[in-house]
């Protein structure tokens, strides 16, 4: 994390409200650096959130007089328009930085916020974290351009539940036996729905594992009578 917008994209991946991160002017620190972590190796924020900022490396222009070490008057007014303008500034660098696809994921969220893409939908996003979130808004950019549902069903799937496993039936292309290895929550109930909804075509019949796998003839691991479904 070098740059004030890294800061930006890293609270997202950690589930943190931009608006609670804090920056506050750096009293000591590298020339060289935007950031100012004491650890040069950390690879996420402190636990108060709050994040030194060498204000000289890019922003002399703007707060050279304002943090004058000889103006020792309004420190606590200093530092609250200190926070304000580096999170404008911030935002500004993530918005000359997007590329035409993250303008896309916007509108997209956009659409499923206000229930374009259904009511159910517009609900059981919330369930989603950020970052499953982008999975799901990329992957429905890329069935837009390619159609290929199936193969983006099961990178999306892999990135929601890890240890899942998908099966495509002997005795029928169209079904889908999919086992999930979690025990079945309202919550992985909604996020499976919704990827089910977006990514796979409506004739397909899908069968959901949680906890317990279904048993195949020949691997012994399936074949335990106290963790396996009996169809």
């Amino acid at each position: 994390m070098n740059y004030i917008w890294d800061i930006l994209l890293k609270a997202d991946k950690q589930n943190i409200l931009r608006e609670n991160i804090k920056f506050v002017p750096a009293k000591v620190y590298s020339p060289y650096m935007e950031i100012a972590f004491a650890d040069l190796n950390a690879n996420s924020l402190p636990s108060d959130n709050t994040i030194e900022i060498n204000s000289y490396y890019r922003f002399q222009h703007i707060f050279g007089e304002l943090l004058d070490v000889n103006f020792d008057e309004s420190k606590e007014l200093i530092e609250t328009f200190f926070d304000i303008v580096i999170h404008f500034l911030a935002e500004i660098d993530l918005s000359q930085g997007l590329c035409k696809n993250e303008y896309y994921k916007k509108f997209i969220m956009k659409d499923i916020r206000n229930g374009s893409f259904g009511y159910e939908l517009s609900e059981n996003i919330n369930e989603f974290n950020k970052e499953e979130i982008d999975y799901l808004l990329s992957g429905l950019i890329t069935l837009y351009v390619t159609g290929e549902s199936l193969h983006l069903f099961n990178k999306i799937i892999r990135k929601t539940f890890t240890n899942n496993i998908v099966y495509i039936s002997n005795d029928h292309n169209k079904k889908l036996l999919i086992y999930l290895a979690k025990s079945k929550t309202q919550k992985l109930k909604r996020k499976i729905d919704v990827i089910i909804n977006l990514f796979l075509p409506i004739n397909m019949d899908v069968t959901i594992y949680w906890d317990k796998h279904f048993g195949i003839v020949g691997i012994d691991k399936t074949m335990k009578l106290d963790g396996i479904v009996i169809n």
